[in-house]
């Protein structure tokens, strides 16, 4: 007899029951969780779109900018030039903040969307860049695991041999049990040990922060007392600086040395 939906049984009648929407998010978040870790670069480009599409554009650098024009770090690749009063910006000076001589802000909504294209187009290319690496990464093992013989029961990438050396761990972690035998009470004794590995590469040091510029003062330097009638030529700003002619020999100019460091 087929099965009806108006069926003689009790249980028959109760609908089935629908996946919540936080059921859905919590499956897609373990999902996600269960691949590999973020990179650094990824972190960050995360952190950059997301201050770029909620950010107002009108707070200030905390840290103030940075005034090298790009002599000292790279062009900005989101705004490279002030739009208010032509600043040469670095990549120091980040797109959701304003620029650091006037305060134009670089998120109107036109600039905004075309800022946040260019950050999703880096961040696609450098996902599908370490997922490539990652794909290399576990070919090489399979190409190692070829060359070796596995032992039984060993699949994937754990019966592959890598090599220890710099900046890998000796082994990955595992526990085994031992089997004892009292002789005296003629007792059976089951322990359990685990093996963690210890890692030979050494802490990463933290990042140094990047030299930031500061402004050029408002105010020009110059020597502010006239200039003296009987010395027109003399440097009033650094009095103290002392003309030495060259030498005209340089054996005369090696014994004048000898001779003022006290030397034969």
């Amino acid at each position: 007899m087929p099965w009806t939906s108006s069926g003689s049984l009790t249980s028959d009648r109760i609908p089935a029951r629908q996946p919540t929407t936080a059921l859905v998010k919590q499956q897609a978040k373990g999902k996600s969780q269960a691949g590999p870790p973020k990179s650094k670069a990824v972190s960050a480009l995360e952190t950059r779109l997301h201050n770029v599409e909620y950010a107002s554009g009108k707070e200030k650098d905390p840290k103030g900018g940075c005034f090298c024009l790009a002599r000292e770090h790279g062009l900005s690749t989101y705004v490279s030039l002030c739009y208010g009063c032509g600043l040469v910006l670095c990549n120091l000076n980040l797109p959701h903040y304003p620029c650091p001589h006037c305060g134009e802000s670089f998120l109107d909504n036109a600039r905004r969307s075309a800022i946040v294209a260019q950050i999703l187009e880096e961040l696609r290319g450098q996902v599908a860049k370490e997922e490539d690496e990652r794909h290399r990464a576990i070919e090489e093992v399979r190409k190692a695991e070829g060359a070796f013989p596995m032992l039984p029961g060993a699949s994937g990438t754990q019966g592959a041999r890598r090599p220890a050396g710099k900046g890998t761990a000796t082994g990955p972690q595992s526990s085994h049990k031992v089997l004892s035998l009292n002789s005296t009470t003629k007792k059976v004794t089951v322990s359990s040990y685990t093996n963690t590995p210890i890692s030979s590469r050494p802490p990463s040091p933290a990042p140094e922060e990047p030299r930031r510029f500061p402004p050029s003062p408002r105010e020009i330097s110059y020597v502010k007392q006239p200039p003296d009638p009987e010395h027109p030529w003399k440097n009033i700003q650094f009095p103290d600086l002392q003309y030495i002619p060259p030498p005209k020999d340089l054996n005369t100019h090696s014994r004048q040395q000898r001779e003022r460091d006290g030397g034969h």
